[in-house]
């Protein structure tokens, strides 16, 4: 786009314009017949559509230089997307391999952190790993700080590969519990810009403005497919996700995942009952919405993880996914919070086996009761 034609259109309206009419088109996305067609599905379609396009504003807007680099968060307490892990503190950075970086903190009280580095911002589906590091392959020092420095060449001590087309960062920070355990605080820095400032300008407004909203289509619709492959897969059961096509889109490659589709009557709970748990820095399991946005994980308890998961006596653990308590005997129950169907996602975090699924079957909630 020339100069003079994201100015002009900024002096007419059509800049504003032609963000409505994207935004618009977006919205058609909770009108696909795949979609639930009842009131209650729409109405949080439209909800996650808005909570997209504030992460897409963020990253297409005002975190979108690269040579003048800060942490943000596509996904937080309110803002949740692609069966986003309630027991992870998110942060995204928008990057260019062609520079270095250097990323300084300090290490806080979490289970376990990794930075990787990947190939798009905006394009989820193309998010490829470009390179890794995580807290157990790091060096700190003794009052907890640390340097790491990212970049396509090779550097001594930490150091986070970069590739020339990696676009992205993305920080995991699991919590084992997460009300009691402090994050580790991170900066970023570009070492060697060429860019004089960050000030906008009509050109990079205006991209800004229709990146956002194709983010929003983008993510909207890819949701639906994902769903929709589950639903016709393995509905309300848990087996091995494609481990290569959840990295691509943004996964973490020390993460084995077991993604699908839950759909529950009210008088039914999913039973998933998993023994022989391999030795891992941590798993969970947790349950979301149709538009696979993890449950209000602020004030109820919608995952389970390796540290705050009930044990059986022979080390197995038994959860239950119902929409009413099941009764003391499964005190790790998963509330739906009123929702009748959506997606669910176990996870294995840093495992050095695996298990061909989290075993899961539909029963009567009176039966758990009985």
């Amino acid at each position: 786009m020339a100069d003079s034609d994201a100015a002009r259109k900024a002096v007419n309206g059509e800049m504003w314009d032609e963000f409505c009419d994207l935004l618009k088109e977006a919205g058609k996305v909770v009108l696909r017949p795949e979609v639930p067609s009842d009131a209650f599905n729409r109405a949080i379609g439209y909800r996650f559509l808005s909570r997209l396009l504030r992460g897409g504003l963020e990253s297409a807007l005002d975190y979108a230089h690269p040579q003048y680099p800060a942490f943000f968060r596509l996904a937080d307490d309110t803002k949740h997307l692609l069966n986003d892990n309630p027991d992870n503190y998110y942060q995204n950075c928008v990057i260019d391999g062609r520079f270095d970086y250097r990323i300084t903190g300090t290490r806080g009280t979490v289970n376990w952190f990794s930075i990787g580095s990947k190939g798009q911002s905006l394009d989820i589906e193309k998010m490829l790993d470009t390179g890794y590091i995580d807290s157990t392959q790091m060096e700190f020092r003794p009052d907890g700080s640390f340097e790491i420095i990212a970049s396509a060449e090779k550097k001594p001590g930490n150091w986070l590969p970069l590739a020339r087309n990696s676009s992205s960062l993305v920080v995991r920070q699991t919590f084992a519990d997460r009300k009691k355990e402090k994050i580790a605080e991170l900066n970023i820095e570009c070492m060697n810009p060429e860019a004089a400032d960050n000030n906008q300008s009509p050109e990079r407004i205006m991209a800004g403005l229709l990146n956002a909203a194709r983010f929003v289509k983008n993510i909207g619709n890819m949701t639906i497919e994902w769903q929709e492959r589950y639903k016709k897969l393995h509905l309300n059961l848990l087996p091995e996700d494609d481990q290569k096509r959840c990295q691509d889109a943004g996964g973490d490659a020390n993460i084995h995942y077991y993604q699908s589709y839950w759909k529950l009557a009210p008088d039914e709970a999913l039973y998933i009952d998993i023994k022989n748990i391999p030795e891992c820095q941590t798993w969970n399991m947790q349950v979301s919405d149709y538009w696979m946005e993890s449950l209000d994980f602020r004030f109820f308890k919608v995952s389970v993880n390796k540290f705050t998961a009930h044990y059986e006596p022979d080390g197995s653990v038994k959860i239950v996914i119902a929409h009413q308590d099941p009764g003391p005997k499964y005190p790790n129950w998963l509330t739906t919070l009123g929702h009748d169907q959506g997606g669910m996602l176990g996870r294995l975090v840093g495992a050095k086996s695996f298990l061909p699924e989290f075993p899961a079957k539909v029963v009567k909630l009176a039966e758990l009761r009985g």
